[in-house]
């Protein structure tokens, strides 16, 4: 598939995009995650991507900068704070770092190999991390960030594979009868788990032993 060359500002004027200030809202000033998109792109550019179609790359600039922000708000914590749980009913950040990965993984199975739910090997690798719970509580523990950054970023690196194949066509197709959503929608809804389970991260660690907060 051929990739046309882009204009930022031709896109943005097509799409109608505005940008907002968001009040105090912190930017990331540099990328922690994997350069799998390219070490010399601003993570702060939401927009097309070299090397994908207009639309695949923004959304892939979008997954990059929420990934990112979990990867920057856990890279200094130890064992001990990752495996910290609040209460009965809470998940530990390592948990929910794990947890996001799989809905990435589970998305994947979805979108691009056209299934209901995960593969049947999928399933057993990130089940226990998708449902979260009791299972995860006691069976999530034990691991350095590095072990829960280098699982979002092994899911990562497979979307984008993924979706270098793929174009805008793909990306606004993809409802069905059991899904009324289209891929775009699906695609969304991993950005936005990230985000919703970002919060939770910040909320934990504000409360981790000796934080102070």
């Amino acid at each position: 598939m051929e990739n046309k060359k882009f204009s930022r500002r031709k896109f943005i004027n097509t799409v109608g995009l505005s940008a907002f200030a968001a009040g105090t809202l912190a930017l990331p000033a540099f990328s922690y995650a994997s350069p799998a998109v390219g070490g010399d792109r601003n993570i702060n550019h939401i927009g097309p991507i070299e090397g994908y179609t207009p639309q695949v790359g923004t959304l892939v600039s979008m997954l990059e900068w929420i990934s990112d922000s979990v990867i920057g708000v856990t890279k200094k914590l130890s064992v001990e704070e990752l495996d910290y749980i609040h209460d009965k009913n809470s998940n530990s950040i390592g948990a929910l770092m794990m947890h996001v990965a799989a809905t990435e993984v589970i998305y994947q199975d979805i979108t691009f190999k056209n299934l209901n739910n995960f593969s049947a090997e999928n399933k057993e690798k990130w089940g226990i991390a998708m449902e979260l719970g009791q299972d995860a509580q006691t069976k999530i523990k034990g691991n350095n960030v590095k072990y829960y950054t280098d699982a979002m970023n092994e899911a990562r690196s497979k979307s984008l594979a993924e979706f270098k194949k793929r174009d805008d066509e793909w990306l606004l197709s993809g409802e069905t009868k059991d899904w009324t959503m289209n891929n775009y929608c699906k695609w969304f809804h991993v950005t936005e788990h990230f985000a919703n389970h970002r919060g939770q991260i910040t909320w934990y660690s504000k409360r981790l032993p000796g934080s102070g907060s």
